[in-house]
């Protein structure tokens, strides 16, 4: 016979203990927290703060710029890729490492995150050898 033994969470109500597990299954699958759809940790709204970015339109591995500035809070990537390559758009630095799904096509992705903090970071190309190639600008974000 199976036998149930209760487990006493100090300070945790049944709700609770359920909502971090869920948060925490959020987490392990990539999944942004605070509960905002979108890909990688991306969230899907689009704040004003925009930066633009965009790979070479002839298909060399390469960004539009090799550097970029943002002001710190709620920012939105708009990023184009009308290459005949496909890409990815990885944010890179102070503890984060966000990814985007593989595009490309007349349609820019808008990858946003509700609060960057000030920093340095890199946007990548993670597809194989893309990086490599010279896929890589900075981010500096005040």
């Amino acid at each position: 016979m199976l036998r149930v033994r209760k487990i006493r969470w100090q300070g945790c109500t049944p709700a609770l203990l359920l909502l971090t597990v869920l948060l925490g299954l959020l987490s392990a699958c990539g999944g942004p927290a605070g509960g905002m759809a979108g890909v990688g940790g991306f969230s899907n709204e689009v704040f004003t703060n925009q930066v633009q970015v965009a790979a070479d339109t002839k298909g060399g591995l390469k960004w539009d710029k090799t550097s970029y500035e943002a002001k710190a809070g709620a920012v939105t990537f708009v990023v184009a890729n009308t290459s005949p390559i496909t890409h990815n758009f990885v944010l890179e630095g102070n503890g984060l490492r966000l990814t985007s799904k593989n595009f490309r096509g007349q349609n820019p992705e808008f990858l946003s995150l509700p609060n960057l903090t000030a920093g340095e970071y890199q946007i990548i190309c993670t597809i194989p050898g893309h990086r490599e190639g010279g896929m890589v600008a900075k981010l500096i974000v005040r």
